[in-house]
């Protein structure tokens, strides 16, 4: 079962759809988690210290913050649900500084945000706030897109089997315990995906007793037992297995595409700083990539 205790909703209050606390009271009403409706502020006149008084900057804040709480508190009396839901307004300039705090200090398991999509491209906008959230996210993040979540849904659990050291082979269970706890909450069918790196072309004319037919059908085979292992754990069926060449944030949207995937499910470690900037993250190429909704699991 999915267990969930507090829910962190990021509420966005000139949205007109508030997708993140849809979901959150959908898994709240399943699992009987609390849920903390957070809405962060911030105006930059705040900064105007040659224009304003302290007390001037003082009473703006005060203001501004309860008319926020005001908003949040009509927004959660909209969905009738004042008695699951606590309101929290927090001034802050950056929002993912307060998300994370937030969730650090409440003792927060789940991270619930909503993000958009272009019309044209039907591809997902992921702010700078989003990057840093999931970075920076001590807990999961649950990243949800203006749509309804199916009453047989279809969840893709994204599964690196190739990492020898604990924290990725931790983080690979984990991911897909998480995906089938939540197949039972949701009723959903549930698919393992992972991709795998054949041999590079150049190798076969530069080292020419090595045949990249043998090397790619081994490390094929390798990767389907220990894929087929996790999925007899879990009961599942062979067809809901998917092991395919080539490099995941290609396969893994393929497959979520194919299946016509709700939810994805993938873990990340995480990459702050220059070695971020520079070479990317895995799994923040594949979130881009879907446009399912996302959870991203961290490692313990």
């Amino acid at each position: 079962m999915f267990t969930c205790k507090k829910i962190l909703a990021v509420v966005d209050p000139k949205s007109e759809v508030q997708t993140s606390l849809q979901r959150a009271l959908s898994i709240a009403d399943k699992t009987g988690a609390q849920i903390v409706a957070l809405s962060c502020i911030y105006d930059k006149s705040y900064d105007m210290a040659a224009v304003l008084t302290s007390d001037e900057r003082f009473n703006m804040k005060q203001a501004m913050m309860e008319q926020a709480k005001l908003k949040l508190e009509a927004l959660v009396k909209q969905f009738k649900c004042e008695s699951k839901v606590e309101i929290l307004v927090t001034w802050e300039k950056k929002l993912h500084d307060s998300v994370v705090n937030t969730c650090n200090e409440l003792a927060c398991d789940l991270i619930i945000k909503s993000t958009k999509k272009h019309g044209l491209l039907s591809s997902s906008i992921f702010t700078p706030n989003d990057w840093h959230i999931l970075r920076k996210s001590p807990v999961s993040v649950l990243l949800v897109k203006s749509h309804d979540w199916p009453e047989e849904a279809t969840i893709v659990a994204s599964l690196g089997v190739s990492a020898r050291d604990d924290t990725h082979v931790s983080l690979s269970d984990k991911v897909a315990e998480n995906a089938h706890a939540l197949s039972d909450l949701l009723n959903a069918e549930v698919h393992f995906a992972n991709s795998y790196a054949g041999a590079p072309l150049h190798i076969a004319v530069e080292v020419p007793n090595f045949s990249p037919e043998v090397y790619n059908k081994s490390v094929e085979e390798r990767h389907i037992k220990k894929v087929q292992e996790l999925g007899q754990k879990y009961q599942l069926e062979e067809a809901n297995i998917h092991v395919l060449e080539g490099l995941p944030e290609d396969i893994i949207p393929e497959i979520c595409k194919k299946n016509k995937a709700t939810l994805l499910v993938i873990g990340s470690v995480g990459r702050q700083g220059l070695s971020a900037a520079l070479l990317g993250n895995t799994a923040e190429l594949i979130i881009d990539a879907v446009e399912c909704d996302t959870l991203v699991v961290k490692p313990d």
